[in-house]
C-alpha cells in the first residue's frame, strides 16, 4: 500500500511539475541584457559566438566598438561585466531601481582580453533568500537580479518560485481540500521554512491568487535563466506532506518531525 502510495505521489508530482514548468528554447538574449544594462552603448557592443569546452570570453575593441566573444550569452555576460568593471570603473547591483553610472566615453581596449571560468558549475541563492523581500517582487526585480547573475556568471541558479502551484495539484489529485493544502502552506514570507520542513501553516492559510501569481512569474525567471545558458536548480520531493493526507492514507507512515525553534505543536511539519 505505502510502495504504491509513493509511485502515485512520484507521478502526480512529475506529471504538474512538466506541465507548469516545462522546458523553453535558448535565444540570443545577450543582446536584450546589453540594451537593459547599457542602453546607451549597446549599438557599439558586437556579441560573437566561439566554439569552447570550457566556459570562456575575449574583449577586445575594434572600430569603435566593443567586440565580445564567448561560448555562450552566459560567457559573454561575464565578459561584458569584466569591461564594466576594469575598463568603465563602475558597478552593477542586483537591485533594478540602483543607477549605472557608465563614463562620457566608452574606454577602448588597449589589448585583446581573454578569461577562462575556473568552475564549470557556478551556483547561487539559498531556500532563506526566497523569504527577505522576494515574496513580494515583481518581474522587474526578478529580471535586474537574472542579469546581474549573468553578468557574474551564476550558471546553476535556485530556483524554488512557484513550487506551492505543483504541490497544491498533486494534493489535490490525492483528495485533500483546498482548505486543507492552502492550510498547509505558511504565509509568503515564512515559506522557506515551511519548504526546509521546519514549520507548517505558521501565517497561513496561503492565498490562492498568491500561488497563481507566482506560477506566471517563475515561468518567465526559467525561460530568462535558461536563455542565459542557465540550468536553474528546481525542487525535488524530499518527504514533507501535509498531515491531513493520513486522513486519505491512514496505512502510510507519516511522522512528526518534531518542534523547531519554539513553535507550538500544531505548527510542526510532517515527514513521509
Amino acid at each position: 500500500m505505502i510502495k504504491k502510495f509513493k509511485n502515485i505521489l512520484l507521478f502526480i508530482l512529475v506529471s504538474n511539475c512538466l506541465t507548469c514548468f516545462g522546458q523553453q528554447p535558448e535565444s540570443n538574449a545577450i543582446k536584450e541584457l546589453a540594451e537593459r544594462i547599457v542602453p546607451q552603448w549597446s549599438g557599439r557592443i558586437i556579441f560573437e559566438k566561439v566554439a569552447s569546452e570550457k566556459d570562456r570570453f575575449e574583449l577586445e575593441s575594434r572600430d569603435g566598438k566593443l567586440i565580445v566573444y564567448g561560448n555562450n550569452n552566459n560567457s559573454m555576460a561575464t565578459g561584458l561585466n569584466y569591461y564594466l568593471k576594469n575598463y568603465c570603473h563602475t558597478s552593477v547591483s542586483w537591485y533594478k531601481d540602483d543607477p549605472i553610472e557608465l563614463p562620457q566615453q566608452m574606454p577602448v581596449l588597449p589589448v585583446r582580453i581573454k578569461q577562462e571560468a575556473r568552475c564549470q558549475n557556478r551556483f547561487f541563492l539559498n531556500y532563506c533568500t526566497f523569504g527577505y523581500s522576494m515574496p513580494w517582487w515583481k518581474w522587474k526585480d526578478w529580471e535586474r537580479l537574472i542579469d546581474w547573475m549573468a553578468l557574474n556568471g551564476v550558471n546553476m541558479p535556485l530556483a524554488i518560485s512557484g513550487q506551492e502551484a505543483v504541490w497544491y495539484k498533486v494534493w489535490r489529485q490525492l483528495g485533500l481540500s483546498d482548505f486543507q493544502i492552502r492550510s498547509y502552506f505558511t504565509g509568503p514570507a515564512y515559506l522557506p521554512w515551511h519548504r526546509m520542513a521546519n514549520i507548517d501553516s505558521w501565517g497561513g492559510p496561503l492565498p490562492k491568487d498568491w500561488i497563481n501569481g507566482q506560477v506566471v512569474l517563475q515561468k518567465k525567471i526559467l525561460k530568462r535563466e535558461r536563455e542565459l545558458n542557465m540550468k536553474p536548480v528546481l525542487p525535488a520531493f524530499a518527504g514533507h506532506v501535509p498531515a491531513s493526507l493520513k486522513s486519505v492514507f491512514p496505512a502510510a507512515k507519516i511522522t512528526s518531525l518534531g518542534s523547531w525553534a519554539g513553535f507550538p505543536e500544531e505548527y510542526q511539519s510532517y515527514f513521509l
